[in-house]
């Protein structure tokens, strides 16, 4: 647990999963955003030999919640080079071992560090979790070593799923991306779909849908019977891409932000796409529902970032190769290390027009300003993610050789 009196993390070493991303509201209370599915459970390693069923099949069903960092693979269970990779990658289904803890002694920021290896692949991966005093914002590094002999390939992405009580009809999304696509033609187990397949488009207002319509999916609507997923490209151009999610009625900002592409600096991972999955009743096979073809239990938002070809997988990703004109995924050298940096802030705000959503998100002295016409709201934020560079570069640099 993660706590700075303003928000508070509850991080699990199972597969590194956030079951809590926490804030106080307007009504005083304490407010969870993360997504906890009725499926998930908390289960000891050495129950893994009697796994059954669906849980046998997707180990990331055990422990599926509110955030993750998924690396090889996002998306479906596939095999690179003879190698098996879980769906989601290693990084979500394996477990974490706990590095360090403390107090940054000059951010005055609570933190902790965490570690897995691949020893088939030869790499390591670290990753370092911040809160900074002051801030409703959870600050994330990930860091990825080559260890082998070979370039390592593979998608990385991190995944935000919100969940009641924040996520109701009537919350509002955004996001930095411009142009979006639809995913491909679906497989038939993945449920019940409404949008068109692999169409591209530039307005979350106006998504082609099947039968040659178009809807309105800036909104969340009640439980419609669909489960259907858009990736955006992030501009070029851009030195902070965002995505959001707005509660009108709780007066709640769910705001995710990280480095524009061309705001990358020397070691970073790129963050190419904007990613939404709109679970909304449409996943009616176990385990999102009791029985297969049952009644879907399950109504989420999925909203993250990451590099990846859609939710298919890196096979395919590495495939394809680009998507909208930019790579699906990335590329580490031997003996180097690439970081991807990620930020979700959660927070109330005072200006209700602000719940009727913004249209722009800026880089301001100590923070972000989201906008709209006259009216704003600021996020007290460390935007340059200066803080949590430099106690990485100090943490990896203090390193021994147990660490690794």
């Amino acid at each position: 647990m993660l706590d700075n009196n303003l928000v508070r993390c509850v991080i699990e070493d199972q597969g590194g999963a956030g079951v809590e991303f926490s804030a106080v509201n307007l009504c005083g209370g304490r407010e969870n955003c993360a997504y906890l599915p009725f499926f998930s459970e908390c289960r000891r390693l050495d129950d893994l030999e009697n796994d059954t069923g669906y849980w046998k099949d997707t180990p990331l069903w055990r422990h599926f919640a509110g955030t993750s960092f998924s690396f090889p693979n996002y998306g479906a269970a596939c095999a690179v080079d003879g190698e098996p990779i879980p769906r989601d990658g290693v990084t979500a289904v394996q477990p974490w071992t706990l590095q360090r803890y403390g107090t940054d002694s000059k951010s005055g920021g609570v933190w902790m560090l965490s570690s897995m290896r691949n020893s088939t692949k030869g790499y390591v991966i670290r990753k370092l979790d911040l809160l900074l005093p002051g801030q409703n914002v959870h600050y994330t590094a990930s860091c990825v070593t080559n260890n082998s002999d070979e370039p390592l390939q593979g998608n990385a992405v991190w995944s935000n799923h919100i969940g009641s009580p924040f996520l109701e009809t009537g919350c509002m999304i955004n996001a930095c991306a411009k142009t979006w696509m639809t995913g491909p033609e679906k497989r038939e187990e993945s449920g019940r779909h409404n949008l068109a397949n692999g169409v591209q488009f530039d307005d979350l207002s106006r998504i082609p849908v099947q039968g040659g319509r178009t809807a309105d999916y800036t909104t969340v609507p009640s439980p419609n019977g669909f489960t259907d997923s858009i990736t955006g490209r992030v501009p070029r151009d851009l030195t902070l891409g965002w995505s959001s999610v707005i509660n009108p009625r709780q007066q709640m900002l769910f705001f995710t932000f990280f480095p524009g592409p061309a705001a990358l600096q020397e070691g970073d991972m790129p963050i190419n796409f904007n990613n939404f999955l709109f679970n909304y009743g449409g996943m009616d096979n176990v385990p999102f529902a009791l029985y297969d073809k049952g009644t879907s239990q399950s109504f989420s938002l999925g909203c993250g970032s990451g590099t990846s070809m859609f939710d298919l997988g890196v096979e395919v990703s590495l495939e394809k190769g680009t998507l909208m004109g930019v790579d699906t995924t990335v590329t580490i050298p031997c003996g180097e290390s690439r970081t991807l940096y990620y930020a979700t802030a959660f927070l109330p705000f005072e200006n209700p027009r602000i719940g009727l959503n913004f249209f722009s998100a800026e880089e301001s002295e100590g923070g972000i300003v989201v906008r709209r016409t006259k009216s704003w709201a600021f996020i007290a934020a460390d935007s340059g993610f200066t803080a949590i560079r430099r106690l990485l570069k100090e943490l990896i640099a203090e390193r021994s050789e147990s660490d690794i």
